[in-house]
């Protein structure tokens, strides 16, 4: 009853099936077999038992539980006390057996997060407005700790402004609400906001940096935008409007091409706008929605989670059996007409391509065959020569007088032997031929060149492929790619060339523009399964894995997914009402939006290594609710900030921050910093530049760019610099939640920025005074002091620009709260 449950929560993650240290804690028989480090427990021995001593923390190289907190005194106690009386361990459940292979041990099934989401009883206290304040002053009162004041009505405007809009309530709002004194005035403030369309661009964009969301693709070596992608986000926008379900938005964005109703295939953009990674799509399904780290066990079976490896590559099945598709947004006659203009087109220019790489080679192997001419040319210092090219000249002195260069061959300058050194370089490009040709009969003769992942694939010498790849790669010294191959060619061949070159501007000038579409998904025609990859090879195959849900949430064994890639199922079975993750992981990400910290304060990991829930019958509450409404997310909202929890004060009660200094038990409102959206916006918005503007193509962050950030480009490439600057995610993976910094480089930017200095002028010439300015920066009127303060600053032969840029560097303005 009290050694068992300890071991289950501390100990099981690493000592049952993962056998770290080779110690299993599973049985009696395996503590007293023990690991590596000899028997775990001497029965009637505590001071001699190896556990003792770890969980004592007694061996500085033997400390468990390993990497957290030192047991509780009453719970290493009982672990003495069971030891010192025989370590009797009654007969265990039989452990059930999850994938072939693989155990699920019962304690692993007991989980917090497995269990099934059950509406708890409403905690008796006194004085609570909701019932989410009960579960809140029940816990408070179990901590003995006293909640905060109640904020203003000015400041609590302002908060529910931004969690729900990202932007600050206007002079006009704050008015109308300080003159509402009806008992539902702020009922009233939330449905307004909740209505506007700045609602879902605030809480479309929270939803964006867990779809990973950009606006072209990974590419390290050019910019490849994706001029469509902004359909998807424009999708997750109107869909947080419109209070779409969450179970919907969910099927929506996994398998919305195989739903009916087909104003859902942009959503599955989520996974068509990604890295095309299939590990990727694991991740971020799993992440994002279950609150699991499933692509942890890539490599092997999930060393915390009962996760097992085979339940990856079932996952990753799925989306190996689906395919990126392009579903036009256009009649067929159009789509049909661009795609055979383009195909002509794009004939016509890799037809001159190819000729002149040809050309190009061509041209290189016969100016290889005077190399020897080139480097004497150069040793005896000369810069032109009978009989030899300029330009080529110049290239070969240039590269051999690189400091840095590692030679496959001796440097000829050095050597003397320019014969030698020619015939060496058209001996290799020769095995570099037949390197190619040979590898191109491996791969069955295929231009695309195939899997280069293949084992079986020859190649030069390390050394030997960099020196070719400097002399006959895409700019190599003796290469005159398509801009300066002109010159060498004879007068048939430009004239062919150039017969060329006029035939693609006629096909381009007749290609009508590209019809609109969305970048989706859609099922491989013949679906299959995975191979399990031992430790994460492709060369190592294993079992085959079913497509099928996690095994820890099935009830059983898995049922394989039989339609189609298995998307749809996949869906269903996450957001089916008896999974325990779905609901709460979204409840929980709704929470975090309002209080600056999750129940969970690790909204992607809800399992051994993540956080646990600081309330976690008012998750289950919240959860149920959310079921119970259908997945609105808007009633969600609302529900949560018409509690007496989310309208206390920031203010500080010392008893209480030397109990709880993390507030994890909310006995007051979370300080929390503008993220750099919401941080834009209000600088936009209040010297009013702010474009309203809904949809359309993301614009670059020019200083003339005046569009919500939201609509601005985000690249996977390179973030823009003041995004990356306050914070805003890496598009490349998925993201939980924002980790704010403080560093000096974003006071930089609110004192030199370009932003900053024109929204000021603008300001000034809105506010005119500092009354006014104060009311338009903070809601507020200032205080006696403040305003003295500003008259003083201004007097002092500081302008009004100055002093509103000093406004809108306050904290009051950064942070929420």
């Amino acid at each position: 009853m009290k050694v068992r449950p300890v071991l289950a929560k501390n100990c099981f993650s690493c000592h049952t099936n993962s056998k770290l240290g080779g110690l299993d804690l599973s049985t009696r028989e395996s503590l007293l077999k023990g690991g590596k480090s000899g028997p775990a427990i001497i029965p009637g021995d505590p001071a001699q038992s190896l556990l003792m001593k770890a969980v004592r923390f007694e061996d500085s190289k033997l400390k468990m539980p390993m990497g957290g907190a030192k047991l509780k005194p009453e719970e290493i106690a009982a672990i003495e006390t069971w030891i010192k009386e025989g370590a009797t361990w009654p007969e265990s459940p039989k452990p059930a057996v999850a994938a072939k292979g693989y155990v699920i041990t019962p304690e692993q099934k007991a989980f917090w997060s497995f269990q099934p989401v059950r509406k708890p009883t409403l905690p008796a206290v006194k004085n609570a407005r909701s019932s989410i304040d009960r579960f809140i002053l029940a816990k408070l009162d179990e901590k003995h700790l006293k909640p905060a004041p109640r904020a203003t009505r000015t400041t609590l405007l302002r908060r529910a402004s931004y969690d729900l809009t990202g932007l600050p309530p206007t002079p006009e709002e704050v008015d109308a609400f300080l003159a509402d004194k009806s008992s539902n005035a702020f009922e009233k403030v939330i449905d307004r906001l909740l209505a506007s369309p700045r609602y879902g661009e605030r809480w479309g964009r929270f939803w964006l940096d867990v779809a990973r969301y950009s606006d072209d693709k990974l590419n390290s070596t050019m910019d490849e935008p994706q001029k469509n992608a902004f359909r998807f986000r424009d999708w997750v926008i109107e869909a947080f409007n419109k209070d779409l379900p969450y179970d919907t938005l969910v099927k929506a964005q996994i398998a919305g091409d195989l739903l009916d109703n087909k104003d859902l295939v942009a959503a599955t953009g989520m996974y068509a706008l990604s890295p095309e990674f299939q590990d990727d799509r694991v991740d971020v399904t799993t992440r994002g929605f279950l609150g699991m780290t499933v692509a942890c066990a890539q490599c092997h079976d999930h060393k915390y989670d009962p996760i097992p490896t085979r339940d990856f590559y079932s996952l990753m099945g799925i989306f190996t059996s689906s395919k990126y598709n392009e579903y036009p947004l256009a009649e067929k006659s159009v789509v049909d007409e661009f795609k055979s203009r383009k195909k002509e087109h794009d004939d016509l220019t890799a037809q001159l391509k190819d000729h002149l790489k040809k050309q190009a080679d061509q041209l290189a192997e016969i100016l290889a065959t005077k190399t020897a001419d080139y480097i004497k040319a150069i040793a005896e210092g000369k810069t032109e020569a009978p009989g030899l090219d300029k330009e080529t000249l110049e290239r070969w002195s240039k590269y051999l007088k690189k400091p840095t260069y590692d030679y496959a061959f001796e440097n000829p300058l050095k050597a003397k032997d320019y014969a030698g050194f020619e015939k060496k370089i058209i001996e290799l490009n020769d095995e570099k031929k037949d390197i190619d040709e040979k590898n191109n009969i491996r791969l069955g003769g295929s231009k695309l060149r195939g899997d280069l992942s293949r084992a079986d694939l020859l190649s030069l010498e390390r050394d030997k492929y960099f020196f070719w790849r400097d002399l006959f790669g895409n700019t190599g010294v003796l290469i005159y790619g398509e801009k300066k191959i002109d010159r060498w060619l004879s007068p048939e061949w430009k004239e062919h060339v150039e017969s060329l070159r006029a035939k693609i501007e006629a096909a381009k000038k007749a290609m009508p523009e590209e019809y609109p579409f969305l970048h989706a998904m859609a099922d491989e025609p013949k679906p299959h399964n995975e191979k399990i990859q031992i430790k994460g090879s492709r060369q190592n195959l294993g079992d085959e894995a079913p497509r099928e849900f996690l095994t820890i949430l099935c009830n059983g064994d898995p049922k394989p997914f039989t339609k189609g890639s298995g998307r749809l199922e996949l869906a269903e079975a996450i957001v089916a009402p008896d999974n325990p993750l779905t609901a709460r992981v979204m409840v929980n990400r709704i929470w975090l939006g309002h209080f600056g910290q999750g129940i969970v304060r690790t909204p992607d990991n809800f399992g051994v290594l993540g956080e646990r829930p600081s309330h976690p019958e008012l998750l289950d509450y919240l959860a149920a609710r959310f079921m119970e409404n259908k997945w609105s997310i808007k009633s969600m909202h609302r529900e949560i900030m018409l509690s007496d929890a989310y309208a206390l004060s920031t203010e500080n009660i010392p008893a209480n921050a030397e109990a709880d200094p993390e507030n994890r038990f909310v006995w007051r409102a979370n300080v929390r910093r503008l993220e750099a959206e919401a941080l834009r916006d209000s600088i936009l918005y209040v010297a009013g530049d702010l474009d309203l503007t809904t949809g359309g193509p993301g614009v670059k962050f020019m200083d003339d760019n005046r569009r919500r950030t939201v609509y601005g480009y985000v690249s996977r490439r390179k973030l823009d610099p003041m995004l990356s600057l306050f914070d805003f995610p890496n598009p490349n993976s998925t993201s939980e939640q924002r980790i704010p910094t403080d560093v000096p480089t974003q006071r930089l930017f609110l004192l030199n920025s370009p932003v900053m200095l024109k929204a000021s002028e603008h300001l000034a010439a809105k506010t005119g005074s500092v009354p006014n300015a104060y009311r338009m920066l903070f809601g507020r009127a200032p205080s006696k002091e403040e305003l003295k303060a500003g008259l003083d600053f201004i007097d002092a032969k500081n302008t009004m620009p100055q002093y509103l840029q000093v406004l809108m560097s306050s904290n009051e303005f950064l942070y929420v709260y």
